[in-house]
């Protein structure tokens, strides 16, 4: 009986942009790209597995912006924003604008929201008013407000940065209460859809491109453009680089889904494209995502 001759041993991952029929196989290690993938999973050994599936959980309501940052798990649903426990059951924090999507941080024990409409802050399963603080020094001709509401926040480099339409707010050094909107802000041409800062500076897209100022300080950055493809709202998250590629990188990166692939924002400011030789999609809007178990996983809203 003649040995059983193996033809495929794994796979590069998807190709969509290739015909299929010319798609190039190598007989010798037996890989090879795959032109359709169905609930499979495909790790990076090239292995080819079925999904696991999914199971029912006791919410049966529609939800969004589920966010956890190794503290509270935070959704809305309908008008509520909620605390969600182990068990699936909810406790109602806030009366939110329903439908609007939030934006989300973790400081040591508290958790901020924002949602374009209110904002707060959430610590030992309760929400409290994000208010600006009273200021304790010198005479100033200075005049700080409390923090403006956007609808992308973020923190990193000793400060709060807020996206609000097409203008990003930055607050005092180390303060993330106190804001100078006179002077404290970074103005683009279009309704900002991503604010992600990363060791070397911080991220931004508009609705038309893609940004990277270098370094902490932003009254002093300079923004490059280093994408002509805006990201899409909600894809993005913050990467470990010790965890991306070979692991000769280190520091905080970013990912998220742009327009024409999926991309890595480097900590020093590059911008990688992982799939714009094989793979497109719809176009969409918005997304949502996660990552996990070395994974990026990203969804999107035509």
């Amino acid at each position: 009986m003649p040995e059983p001759i193996t033809i495929f041993r794994g796979s590069n991952g998807l190709n969509v942009k290739t015909d299929p029929t010319r798609i190039p196989f190598d007989p010798g290690t037996g890989i090879q790209d795959l032109a359709v993938a169905v609930n499979v999973d495909h790790d990076r050994t090239g292995r080819v597995s079925r999904r696991k599936g999914f199971a029912a959980t006791a919410i049966t309501t529609a939800v969004h912006s589920l966010w956890c940052d190794g503290g509270p798990c935070l959704l809305v649903s309908g008008s509520s924003l909620c605390l969600l426990s182990p068990s699936y059951t909810t406790q109602t924090l806030a009366t939110v604008t329903a439908g609007a999507r939030m934006s989300y941080f973790k400081l040591e024990s508290r958790s901020y929201w924002m949602n374009g409409f209110e904002k707060g802050y959430i610590e030992a399963s309760a929400n409290n008013a994000w208010v600006g603080s009273a200021y304790v020094g010198p005479d100033k001709t200075r005049q700080f407000s409390d923090p403006p509401i956007g609808h992308r926040i973020a923190y990193e480099h000793g400060r709060v940065w807020i996206a609000q339409g097409s203008v990003v707010w930055y607050s005092e050094p180390y303060s993330l209460n106190d804001f100078d909107l006179a002077r404290d802000f970074l103005p683009f041409e279009s309704r900002m859809v991503m604010l992600r800062p990363v060791k070397g500076g911080v991220f931004f897209s508009d609705s038309q491109r893609t940004y990277f100022g270098a370094g902490a300080d932003p009254r002093s950055m300079e923004l490059l453009p280093v994408s002509e493809s805006p990201a899409i709202e909600g894809t993005d998250q913050p990467l470990d680089m010790v965890k991306f590629g070979d692991g000769s990188n280190a520091g905080l990166g970013a990912i998220w889904t742009a327009k024409n692939g999926v991309c890595v924002g480097m900590p020093t400011g590059q911008v990688v494209n992982l799939t714009y030789k094989k793979l497109t999609y719809p176009s969409a809007l918005k997304g949502a995502s996660i990552c996990f178990d070395g994974r990026y996983v990203s969804t999107l809203e035509p």
